[in-house]
């Protein structure tokens, strides 16, 4: 235990003490994450905080190959481990930092993803074999790609839910910490070693993560958390571990997982890009209802605590027991995004879906009817309605071909119109929750003022 104690110590202390300096580079070299449409915080805030959780998490586990206690000589007892880890995590916290200062298009970052992963399933981090009650379940030809998506799924997981101040960080922790302590109670040191030395990590990120945050982890930081804890969570189960091996991380990290798995149904539903971007993530409702910064975080780490418990109880009880906490598992989540909205918007795009035809009949009639009224007049009826101030709508290339009112702000709603053209709604304040049934009468303005701006060219 000493060994884990000193490695979540001096990933504690090294975070804490070179996070100042990484705040006053981001601010002389201008590497800084300036507030847009898609970001909650003020001002311009520093965005390398990655670089020394990274440093901070990999420094004590390098120092072990100097130690020569039982879980040095098992963690560098071949090149495997130390080339995941180390060699891995110093990949994609490179990856996130390029990205952090140049920017990566998304689908480049997603094959380097892949490609780490697949690093990591060659070396033997696999779902290969998993006991479950009814006997060992041999994976086959699946082991490789649910390893693979498991990995890939995790790093974004906790890269989009790092959208306010020590949300990510802070939950990462809980899940550290669960980790370590299923790590233990298996006897599995090498899990254990990286869980406390990330926990610690990201213990001393948060001092200045924290709302009002100092500094932010960028994408360096984040798809390294993802990435370890990914990769630790799988360590059990490439030994042949049990299914609840899985089960645990899985509801550990049930705030991030669930979070993403929203944003993916979220964009197919509504015929979107899954790399587009939008302001309907879990803090993001939560911030619509009026909440705080600090309230919403607050609120997410209680759901994270509890995830968290209800994991580690699982740990110590036998295969009934398990099922149960399992059941009680999912019907929080089942209430969690039925309180946030998710399941009414899954059902409204359903019955739409029935429909098809009627749905594009009565999109064509509204369109016809409402284009009696011009642009003008449409742009003055939506201003102030729900604190919307202002309009433009915009080409597929980008160029303007309507705008009216205040368009300065950095709070907008892009909504599709035809041809890749849009119409962007900007707000007064925080875009509201945007349900399937608001989108819908919002594509119809969209597709009413495109179709006066053609007309208006033809007459020209």
């Amino acid at each position: 235990m000493k060994t884990f104690f000193a490695g979540f110590i001096v990933s504690f202390i090294a975070v804490a003490a070179l996070t100042p300096f990484l705040i006053k580079v981001g601010k002389k070299y201008n590497l800084i994450d300036e507030s847009n449409r898609r970001k909650v915080h003020r001002g311009a805030i520093p965005r390398i905080g990655g670089v020394g959780i990274t440093i901070g998490t990999l420094l004590p586990i390098i120092a072990l190959s100097f130690v020569g206690n039982d879980p040095s000589h098992l963690f560098f007892d071949g090149p495997e481990n130390a080339l995941v880890v180390i060699g891995g995590g110093l990949a994609i916290a490179l990856m996130g930092l390029f990205d952090d200062i140049f920017g990566v298009p998304a689908k480049i970052k997603l094959l380097f993803q892949f490609l780490l992963a697949g690093m990591a399933y060659y070396f033997g981090f696999s779902m290969a074999v998993l006991n479950t009650p009814l006997g060992p379940l041999d994976m086959g030809f699946f082991a490789a790609p649910a390893s693979i998506l498991w990995i890939v799924g995790i790093i974004n997981a906790f890269n989009l839910i790092d959208g306010l101040d020590g949300l990510s960080s802070g939950i990462a922790f809980f899940v550290s910490i669960t980790l370590f302590i299923m790590s233990i109670y298996h006897v599995q040191m090498f899990p254990a070693i990286v869980s406390s030395c990330l926990a610690g990590a990201v213990a001393g990120f948060l001092i200045y993560n924290f709302n009002p945050a100092k500094i932010f982890m960028g994408d360096s930081g984040s798809m390294f958390i993802g990435y370890l804890l990914a990769i630790v969570s799988l360590k059990g189960a490439s030994k042949g571990g049990t299914l609840v091996s899985i089960l645990i991380p899985l509801m550990a990290m049930g705030v991030p997982i669930l979070d993403t798995v929203m944003a993916f149904v979220r964009r197919i539903i509504r015929n979107q890009s899954i790399f587009s971007a939008d302001k309907q993530h879990i803090h993001h409702v939560l911030l619509s209802k009026g909440w705080t910064q600090r309230k919403v975080v607050t609120v997410l780490y209680g759901v994270s605590l509890v995830f968290a418990l209800l994991a580690m109880l699982t740990i110590f009880m036998h295969d009934m027991e398990r099922f149960l906490i399992f059941m009680v598992f999912i019907i929080i989540v089942v209430i969690f995004i039925s309180k946030l909205g998710y399941m009414e918007m899954i059902q409204s795009r359903y019955r739409l879906r029935k429909h098809n035809p009627l749905e594009e009949e009565l999109v064509k009639f509204f369109a016809d009817k409402f284009s009696l009224f011009s642009n003008k007049d449409i742009s003055q009826a939506l201003i102030g309605f729900d604190k919307i101030e202002g309009l433009t709508m915009l080409s597929a290339k980008g160029d303007l071909l309507f705008s009216y009112g205040k368009t300065s702000s950095s709070e907008f709603l892009d909504v599709e119109a035809e041809n890749d053209s849009y119409l962007r709604l900007y707000w007064n304040g925080i875009i509201p929750a945007i349900t399937s049934k608001e989108s819908a009468m919002f594509e119809i303005i969209a597709k009413v003022m495109l179709l006066n701006v053609s007309r208006k060219e033809v007459n020209e």
